[in-house]
C-alpha cells in the first residue's frame, strides 16, 4: 500500500538587499548566531529535515523535502560553507542554508530559516531570515529569492520581513505515490 504526497504549491518571494536595514539579523542572548563549520553539513542536513518533518505546515511533502529541498542543501554545503547556526547552549537549534549562485530558476533561501518546533515564536526565525540576507549582501548580491507555501505563517509573518514581496506561485508540482 502507498500514501500519496499532496502536490506542493509553493510561493517565491523576493528581496531587495540593498534595503535591508542595519541590525538585521540581530539575536539576543542566550541565543549565538554562527557560520557552521565545513564538518557540520551532517548536523545542517539533520536539523533543515527535522525542522520540515515536524511542521505542520509541510505535512504530507516528504517527497518535495526528501527530492528537492534536502538535496539543493547537499549540494549547496558542498561548494562553500553557506550555512548560518543558532545554538542555544550546546545544541543547535536553528539553521538556514543559502547559495549565492543557485542554479536557473531555483534561489538563494535553500532551506530558509529552519527552527526547531520547541524553539519556535521566539523570534529566532526572522533574526535568522535577516542574518542570511545580511549574509547574502555582503557576498555581493543585490537581491535574493526564496520559496515557502503560501498560505503557512512564513508566508504571512517571516517573508515580509525585510521589504520581502512575493513574486509568483508556482502550480503543484505532480507527484508519485510513496511507499508507506
Amino acid at each position: 500500500m502507498s500514501i500519496k504526497s499532496r502536490p506542493v504549491a509553493l510561493a517565491r518571494y523576493s528581496w531587495n538587499l540593498q534595503e535591508l536595514p542595519s541590525g538585521a539579523g540581530e539575536i539576543a542572548a542566550p541565543f549565538v548566531l554562527r557560520t557552521a563549520g565545513d564538518q557540520e553539513a551532517d548536523e545542517a542536513v539533520a536539523l533543515v529535515q527535522a525542522s520540515y518533518n515536524l511542521d505542520p505546515e509541510w505535512s504530507g511533502c516528504a517527497l518535495h523535502i526528501k527530492g528537492t529541498v534536502l538535496p539543493a542543501v547537499m549540494k549547496a554545503l558542498a561548494k562553500e560553507p553557506t550555512c548560518l547556526f543558532v545554538q542555544h547552549g550546546n545544541r543547535v537549534i536553528a539553521a538556514s542554508v543559502f547559495d549565492c549562485e543557485p542554479a536557473t530558476g531555483e534561489v538563494h533561501l535553500i532551506s530558509g530559516p529552519c527552527v526547531l518546533i520547541e524553539y519556535r515564536n521566539r523570534g529566532l526565525g526572522g533574526a535568522l531570515l535577516g542574518a542570511t540576507l545580511q549574509a547574502l549582501r555582503e557576498r555581493g548580491l543585490a537581491e535574493a529569492t526564496g520559496w515557502t507555501r503560501p498560505s503557512s505563517a512564513s508566508a504571512k509573518y517571516l517573508c515580509p520581513k525585510f521589504g520581502g514581496r512575493p513574486v509568483r506561485e508556482s502550480e503543484p508540482a505532480p507527484v508519485k505515490a510513496e511507499a508507506a
